[in-house]
Order: structure tokens, then C-alpha cells, then sequence
């Protein structure tokens, strides 16, 4: 492989001073052979490259004399036709005109170079760019996120703090509302009375359907509002008197 691309740098070598000593002559200036100096230089850097050690194999490296001279002899036609193609030049456009394309080359290489390295930096700060956007963006959406969430969670204390509290109803409000039943009252008249041994009287009274209630009055009223409770027995007044009159004595 490396005797292959070095005899077509050789090859090309040889084309490209071959076609400018043919044409030398009837060419007007530098531009009208510029192809074939850049092909010269061309092959000649093929040659360069693969004339080290390092694309050899370990017998051309060691030992190998055919690649050795064969070496030799390439580098010896590269001289000559590199010293024929300036001694062209030179005699066709002036004594510097070889010296002048080698630092033309040199500078444009080096500028070439040097727009690489730029571009490299180029690219390194816009990724460097892009990774700081993005972890700033990230800051940023972690930043709102917090605040987000402690408005929502002090919203939601003060809302159970200052949770609105309906004002509570009056008693005829309930009533009204049917939140608090009044019981069913119902006319009374009196229907037996007992006088205890304090002077105190105890009074039975019958109302609607057998509503019975029993009380303890200095003086038993004829009739009054009981809360109905029908289908009920009549109190055992006899009791009551004998608690009442074993308390006095």
C-alpha cells in the first residue's frame, strides 16, 4: 500500500512538471500552470507522508534494501524534477518567482491552518454557549418551579387558616330551617290532684289520645301545654305522695 501512493505521488510528480515544461513557454503567467504546481505539490506531499516509518511494514522498516533504494532513488526524481520546475519557473517569470510561490503557499497553508484552529474554537465556545443556555434555562424552570409550589402551599394554608365560616343560625332560624323539630304540644286539662303533707300537690293530667303527664305544683292549674305523647299509661300518683310524705317526716 505505502509503494503504491508513493509511485502515484511520483506519478503525479512527474505529470505536472512534464505539463509545464510543454506549455511553459506560450503561457502568460503563473495562473495558466497553477493546476499542475498545486498537483507538484500534491504528489510531493504524498511522497513525504508515506516515506516515514510509519506506514511501513516491519520489512521495509528493517532490513528491506529494495525499499531502501527504492527510497533513495524516488527522493533522488523528486529533487531533480522539484529543481527542474523552479529552474523553469524562475527563468520564465523572474529570478523569485519560485521563492515567491513557495511563501505564497506557506502563508496560505498557514492561514488555512490557523482559520481551523478558529473555527475549532469557534465550535468548542458555541457548544460551551449552548451547555451554559441550557443549564441556565434549567436553573431558571428549577427556580420558578420552587416558587410555583411555596405560593401554592402558603395559598393553601392561608385558605385552611381563612376558610370562610358561614355565621350560625338563631334558634328560630333552626326552627325554621327544620334543623331543630319542636316537639308536638298539646292542651292538658287536670285529672286528678293529691295534696302531700308539705301542703305541695301533685297533678295528673290527660291530654290527645291518652297523653298522660305528671307534676308537682304549689296549686294545680285545670289545663296546660304538654308535649304530646299518645297511647300512653297514667303515672302512679300513690308512689310519688309516699316519697314525697317520707321526706317530710
Amino acid at each position: 500500500m505505502v509503494l503504491v501512493e508513493i509511485l502515484t505521488g511520483i506519478a503525479l510528480v512527474q505529470k505536472s512538471v512534464s505539463f509545464i515544461k510543454e506549455n511553459i513557454s506560450t503561457i502568460n503567467d503563473i495562473s495558466g500552470i497553477a493546476k499542475q504546481i498545486d498537483g507538484f505539490f500534491t504528489g510531493e506531499a504524498q511522497m513525504n507522508k508515506k516515506s516515514g516509518k510509519g506506514g511501513m511494514s516491519i520489512a521495509q522498516q528493517f532490513g528491506s534494501v529494495e525499499s531502501t533504494a527504492t527510497e533513495f532513488i524516488d527522493r533522488k526524481l523528486l529533487e531533480e524534477q522539484r529543481q527542474t520546475l523552479k529552474n523553469m519557473l524562475n527563468m520564465r517569470f523572474g529570478p523569485t518567482a519560485w521563492d515567491e510561490i513557495l511563501t505564497e503557499r506557506a502563508n496560505r497553508i498557514s492561514e488555512a491552518r490557523e482559520a481551523s484552529r478558529l473555527q475549532r474554537i469557534e465550535a468548542r465556545q458555541r457548544q460551551k454557549e449552548f451547555i451554559d443556555t441550557l443549564q441556565t434555562i434549567g436553573i431558571v424552570f428549577c427556580v420558578i418551579s420552587v416558587i410555583i409550589i411555596g405560593f401554592v402551599v402558603t395559598f393553601n394554608a392561608y385558605a385552611d387558616v381563612y376558610k370562610y365560616k358561614s355565621k350560625d343560625y338563631t334558634r328560630q332560624q333552626k326552627i325554621q330551617k327544620g334543623i331543630i323539630v319542636l316537639p308536638k304540644m298539646v292542651t292538658c286539662r287536670l285529672k286528678k290532684r293529691v295534696k302531700t303533707k308539705s301542703g305541695q300537690e301533685v297533678c295528673i293530667y290527660q291530654g290527645q289520645n291518652k297523653t298522660y303527664e305528671m307534676t308537682i305544683e304549689n296549686s294545680c292549674p285545670r289545663q296546660y301545654k304538654c308535649q304530646y305523647n299518645p297511647f300512653g299509661s297514667e303515672p302512679n300518683i300513690g308512689s310519688v305522695i309516699d316519697s314525697l310524705n317520707d321526706a317530710v317526716k
